[in-house]
């Protein structure tokens, strides 16, 4: 008998990647924003008692970094609600339900100062934005309510093929498919995934009924403008045309400050599932050609 899935906010880029390669493994029951307003928490609280599914997974969030900073501080507002206030009410539905909650964070909680080596789950996060500090408000609430849960800590995610959003890895090869420069940050530590990667990953995780904090990225790191110069090499396109920048410079031109060292270490997702789920960033972008061509 098919585990069922009860999914929040599957239309998204890793949602909707996760509902394709394991729709006919699961039993998946992901209601559209039409069909189930999830700011509503007594709707929510009726559909979830009536789902029939033992596990939630909220991929609902308000992901758009710099507008975000227009509401700093209102608990009033949209980007609040969504990335805060409903994880809070999730968790209080689904623990006197015995329901196993997962949620999808990001690296935007941490500062950025960590210089010396990737972030792991261990280290205290410090956000910079409200976008990362409505996301480690959500992480706080979760981790409080004890409710039996599973938070996947992401960044960067990219993906072969999604209308609704572009990504990094995309947005590069175009411009360089187009002959346009790429203006990339040099000096910026991260830890992108291939959003097949992180359905994988999450698929074990599901299995394995695995709870706690866990990083789901890349197993290394490189900066934006190696990526890009990584994706140029792969596809056989012009690597001239990749221009270096740093991030004190992108820094200005942003209303919401990215961090220098916004890497990430996925050791004790290996440490506990083995190496091969989680590829490299050239083995990624090796699979990404592979969809596309």
């Amino acid at each position: 008998m098919k585990q069922k899935l009860l999914i929040f906010g599957g239309a998204g880029l890793i949602g909707s990647k996760f509902i394709e390669k394991y729709k006919d493994y699961f039993e998946i029951d992901a209601p559209t924003i039409d069909e189930l307003d999830i700011l509503n928490k007594p709707v929510v609280t009726e559909y979830i008692k009536n789902s029939g599914a033992n596990l939630l997974i909220n991929y609902a969030a308000y992901t758009d970094v710099d507008k975000a900073e227009a509401e700093k501080g209102n608990k009033e507002g949209i980007v609040y609600r969504l990335n805060s206030e409903i994880v809070k009410d999730l968790c209080e539905i689904c623990k006197p339900l015995n329901m196993h909650y997962i949620h999808f964070s990001t690296d935007y909680v941490f500062d950025g100062e960590k210089a010396d080596s990737p972030y792991t789950e261990e280290d205290k996060p410090n956000p910079l934005s409200w976008y990362g500090e409505t996301k480690y408000f959500a992480e706080q609430f979760i981790l409080e309510s004890n409710v039996k849960s599973t938070i996947i800590r992401t960044s960067m995610p990219f993906s072969s093929h999604f209308d609704l959003k572009q990504d990094i890895a995309r947005i590069f090869l175009k411009l360089l498919k187009d002959n346009q420069e790429i203006v990339a940050i040099n000096d910026q530590m991260v830890t992108p995934v291939f959003v097949d990667d992180l359905a994988n990953a999450l698929k074990t995780l599901i299995e394995e009924k695995e709870e706690g904090i866990y990083h789901v990225v890349c197993s290394n790191y490189t900066t934006p403008f190696d990526l890009a110069k990584i994706i140029a090499e792969k596809f056989g396109l012009d690597s001239s045309l990749v221009k270096p920048t740093e991030i004190a410079e992108y820094n200005k031109t942003r209303e919401a400050k990215r961090s220098k060292y916004g890497w990430m270490s996925v050791k004790k997702f290996e440490n506990r599932f083995g190496k091969g789920i989680l590829h490299s960033v050239e083995e990624s972008i090796d699979l990404f050609k592979q969809q596309i061509v």
